[in-house]
């Protein structure tokens, strides 16, 4: 058996264990069989929603359904689909996204090519887990199973296997370090986009969205996702950000426990966000 064969079988085997931890990726693993007739009706109706237009808040909670372990769409997060947020609007935001992942050191090394429409289809996924449309299974249907990326799974295990990282951490799952970049990128991305302003409802929504789906890639990051928002809003901390080469050294190397300071203890501790039904007090 050759090296290659050999790493086959262990991504393999990483996909398998991967999927059966989660229940939200068993949910995606079979896409939902679309004719062209059902392919028109769940197509996202792509209103026009200026970018002036600032929609008011409204606390909308994580709908969950699998006895609570996975998201499903609720009425209010398709209204926020239909209503204020379009398919274009998610992928100006991922787009965005990528395009700061890619300067990135630390995330970079686990994308192999900046070539792939890695912005549509995350939108797309966005896009179907909150309006319940089939945009991203029809992509991946057009895709077929024969693409070494199909789905989420395959996706982040050609990630940790990335031929641009060090042969010493080829293989290796995410770290809190990895995901705490990711979120501070992607969060600062939304900022950037506009659409943190134009609907705060979807901004609230979407950073309890990711501290329920980051989980599965690492348990210990969900707590530190209100504290990657806040880190685009200071344009000291950019600024660092960019004279360091682009690395998060006041993340990198931490584990939990070493990171623990660096968010509010009622954040650390806090059992029920992102599942609170209510908006949290501000006082």
């Amino acid at each position: 058996m050759t090296i290659s064969q050999e790493q086959n079988v262990e991504m393999k085997q990483k996909m398998d264990m991967l999927l059966a931890s989660d229940a939200d990726l068993q949910q995606e693993e079979t896409p939902v069989a679309v004719n062209d007739n059902d392919a028109k009706a769940t197509q996202p109706t792509q209103q026009q929603h200026p970018t002036t237009t600032r929609h008011p808040f409204q606390f909308i909670p994580l709908s969950m359904g699998g006895g609570g372990r996975s998201h499903v769409p609720s009425p209010g997060s398709r209204y926020l689909m239909e209503h204020e947020v379009t398919l274009e609007d998610l992928q100006t935001v991922t787009d965005k996204f990528y395009e700061l992942a890619f300067q990135d050191k630390t995330l970079d090394k686990f994308i192999r090519s900046h070539n792939d429409p890695h912005g549509s289809r995350f939108a797309k996924w966005i896009h179907q887990k909150l309006s319940g449309s089939h945009v991203w299974d029809q992509d991946r249907a057009a895709r077929g199973r024969g693409c070494p990326v199909h789905d989420r799974s395959s996706a982040h295990v050609a990630a940790w296997y990335s031929p641009k990282r060090p042969a010493s951490e080829r293989g290796e799952h995410f770290q809190l370090e990895d995901c705490r970049t990711w979120m501070r990128l992607h969060f600062w991305a939304l900022r950037e986009s506009g659409v943190m302003e134009k609907s705060p409802s979807f901004a609230d929504y979407y950073v309890r969205f990711i501290a329920h789906f980051v989980r599965v890639y690492e348990s210990t990051a969900p707590p530190f996702a209100r504290d990657a928002l806040r880190w685009s809003a200071d344009p000291k901390n950019i600024e660092e950000y960019i004279r360091n080469g682009r690395k998060m050294k006041d993340v990198l190397g931490l584990n939990a426990y070493t990171a623990a300071d660096q968010i509010p203890e009622d954040e650390l501790y806090d059992r029920e966000w992102p599942y609170n039904m209510e908006e949290p007090s501000s006082s």
